[in-house]
């Protein structure tokens, strides 16, 4: 590792000192092709939920091929899976005019934690940050079984390593940009043998590159705690370790503290996503709301975990963008930091959550 590395943070411009992340949101998308996760519409969806949706011979237009509109809009965001509009951030344009919302309230620095087998674009989001003068952060490797099985099933672990490296130290796919942190990396429950690989090597490549790691669990409470044993058993550094989502895979206070007790971060990444219903299904019987996340925060904080939590929205969808109707990347700093103060939680926690947290995290060791 190149020593000049050492205590900077990786950009797509470049590295920068620490200092100049500010505000950082850890876990977001701002350019995705989610398309291998769509779930076709029901026949009686198409016939009871939709109003209206004709084309220019007026043939009915099915709920998946529609634009989101304000006449399917509920739908979509309670069934944000079954939308092939809504499962692409596509539109430099529209990223640009959401962005600069999180900008203007206060937002420095945002990640791009789309990784390999879900489109990911590095030079978008160079393009988007030198248009913004916004930090974006971008990651290496692997995302889950169903959109990495074909490309890595025969793929040693050590070339999987070497992959995530060159991204982290030279660039991604000959790009010459390169990630500042390790991941998304895409976990089920239980992991499967190419999910269990692209564990091993991100734990690897974390103690060739000094970059940490950020985490998609399982869509079980049992997953965190195979996913850190396969991290640690491999030499990985758990307090360089994001375990992500955790507002959607864990609802009980102490498993959150066994977590914690860890050394990892664990990361309240879906503030926004106020829809109770979780359509991926798994041992996931729905989904917290904004006021849940805080409580479970305040908790932690009282515990003494407060450097050991970060937040953000993981919007990846467009449905969750002001232009579509959503709450957009400034939600967090709009509506929800308000919301914490008047719930006890202190500006300097916010900042630890914020500012601090992201800035350990991200600096490289």
């Amino acid at each position: 590792m190149e020593e000049k590395r050492k205590g900077k943070v990786q950009t797509v411009l470049g590295l920068i000192e620490p200092d100049q992340l500010g505000i950082t949101h850890m876990h977001e998308h701002i350019f995705i092709n989610y398309l291998d996760f769509f779930l076709k519409p029901t026949d009686k969806e198409q016939s009871c939920c939709c109003v209206g949706h004709e084309d220019s011979d007026h043939k009915h237009v099915p709920l998946e091929d529609q634009k989101i509109n304000i006449k399917n809009m509920h739908w979509v965001q309670y069934n944000y899976n079954k939308n092939l509009h809504n499962l692409q951030l596509d539109e430099e344009d529209v990223a640009i005019s959401e962005l600069e919302l999180y900008k203007k309230c206060g937002g420095k620095t945002i990640l791009d934690v789309t990784t390999e087998g879900i489109g990911r674009d590095p030079e978008r989001c160079k393009r988007v940050s030198q248009k913004l003068n916004l930090n974006i952060v971008v990651g290496a490797g692997y995302y889950l079984e169903k959109t990495i099985g074909k490309l890595v099933s025969n793929t040693p672990v050590e070339d999987m390593e070497e992959k995530i490296v060159k991204q982290v130290l030279e660039g991604i796919d000959n790009t010459g940009i390169k990630a500042g942190i390790i991941g998304e990396v895409g976990c089920s429950y239980p992991l499967s043998a190419n999910e269990t690989k692209s564990l091993i090597a991100s734990a690897r490549a974390q103690k060739r590159t000094g970059a940490s790691i950020t985490i998609h669990p399982g869509r079980s409470t049992k997953s965190c705690s195979e996913i850190l044993n396969v991290l640690k058993d491999n030499g990985a550094d758990l307090t360089r370790v994001v375990m992500g989502h955790i507002d959607r895979t864990v609802h009980d206070l102490n498993i959150m503290l066994d977590i914690a007790k860890t050394g990892c971060v664990l990361e309240f990444d879906l503030f926004g996503m106020e829809i109770s219903y979780y359509p991926f299904g798994g041992d996931v019987m729905g989904m917290a709301s904004d006021n849940q996340r805080i409580d479970w925060i305040k908790s932690l904080i009282d515990a003494g975990y407060g450097k050991n939590i970060v937040i953000s929205q993981d919007i990846y969808t467009k449905h969750r963008l002001v232009t579509y109707g959503g709450h957009g990347y400034h939600h967090i700093l709009f509506n929800i930091v308000p919301r914490m103060l008047k719930h006890g939680i202190t500006q300097e926690n916010i900042d630890d959550m914020l500012i601090n947290t992201p800035k350990r995290i991200l600096t490289i060791v």
